[in-house]
């Protein structure tokens, strides 16, 4: 069966190590996916599963401590692929913001607070693209912050500390948009907002992905949001992608057992009275040297070759595309809850 999108990136068995007082923290291991063109990818999994990590190791912004070690990152440039590790920093400055740009999770922190919003608008397309006059810059600019249902001559005249929460948010996505890049990387981007502004935001990244045409990876622990936006959900644990799944296929029947823990996690506005399962136990520690299926001492399904030897991906289901790393995932419709 044909791919329903084409490549736009290919992340193949991507690590990413930091050092650490204790050894080699092993933040990301081996993780591998694709993102087509104008598919949306959610990435998902519990707090210091590596999400952030692998997204800031595409975009080259990992901290001093960290280090990949291993794995390709193909980028495909007017159908040629480019592996973005291999670029010196002078070649791959020109592909971010203008194909790849990322708004980082903390939106409080992403401008420079010195700064008058338009200065950081103009600087952005000015380091790609010199030959644009100011007032082309700031046209372009201005119609960003109105599709974002932002006042275009309060926001760029304001300095960051002068905008809200949700503002700030929506300033940043107008300002990854500006060069019309192809991938677009979202770290939270509802993290920290009330439920109003949670809604207008999802609204707003469905009209504007329709109406831009770009890919979408994005971070987040709801899963609400991944019902909302995602053709695709990348589940990750321990530093390691365990499933991939069609988003409709990850919801119904999700073969993972870390998969399915998450999906029964979330809360039910039915009559049914069932409760909320929670997932038992606490993630591994990753600087520890690995044995197993790091998921083993958590799972139900655990059998005895889990506890000795660590679980390939491998395709399941009917669908292109969909992925687990487990030795014995579950059959359709069975949950984590229930007797197996």
């Amino acid at each position: 069966m044909k791919e329903k999108y084409p490549p736009l990136l290919q992340v193949e068995q991507v690590s990413v190590c930091y050092n650490t007082k204790r050894g080699a923290l092993k933040a990301v291991s081996g993780a591998s996916f694709t993102i087509g063109e104008g598919e949306s990818v959610a990435l998902i999994g519990e707090s210091g599963c590596g999400k952030t990590t692998l997204a800031t190791a595409i975009v080259n912004a990992l901290p001093m401590a960290a280090s990949i070690t291993g794995g390709n990152l193909t980028y495909y440039k007017d159908g040629q692929a480019v592996n973005l590790l291999k670029l010196k920093k002078n070649q791959l400055r020109p592909l971010l913001w203008s194909e790849i740009s990322m708004v980082f999770q903390a939106s409080q922190s992403s401008f420079n607070p010195v700064r008058k919003i338009k200065t950081q608008f103009l600087d952005t397309v000015r380091t790609h693209d010199r030959s644009q006059s100011r007032e082309e810059i700031l046209n372009r600019a201005s119609g960003l912050l109105r599709v974002v249902m932002l006042e275009p001559e309060k926001v760029l005249n304001a300095y960051p500390h002068e905008l809200s929460g949700g503002m700030k948010q929506r300033t940043l996505i107008a300002l990854a948009l500006l060069l019309q890049p192809k991938l677009v990387i979202l770290d939270e981007p509802t993290t920290a907002l009330d439920l109003l502004t949670q809604e207008k935001i999802l609204r707003l990244l469905k009209e504007l992905k329709k109406q831009y045409g770009f890919s979408l990876l994005f971070i987040t622990h709801d899963l609400g949001i991944v019902s909302e936006l995602a053709d695709k959900v990348v589940t990750m644990y321990a530093g390691k992608t365990v499933e991939t799944a069609p988003v409709r296929a990850f919801f119904q029947n999700a073969r993972h057992p870390y998969s399915i823990g998450l999906v029964d996690a979330i809360p039910r506005l039915t009559l049914d009275n069932r409760p909320v399962i929670s997932i038992p136990g606490t993630p591994p520690d990753m600087v520890s040297e690995e044995r197993g299926c790091a998921f083993a001492p958590r799972c139900s399904r655990c059998i005895p070759i889990c506890q000795e030897k660590v679980p390939h991906s491998g395709a399941v289901g009917h669908m292109d595309g969909w992925y687990c790393a487990c030795w014995n995932p579950a059959s359709r419709g069975e949950h984590i809850g229930k007797d197996n």
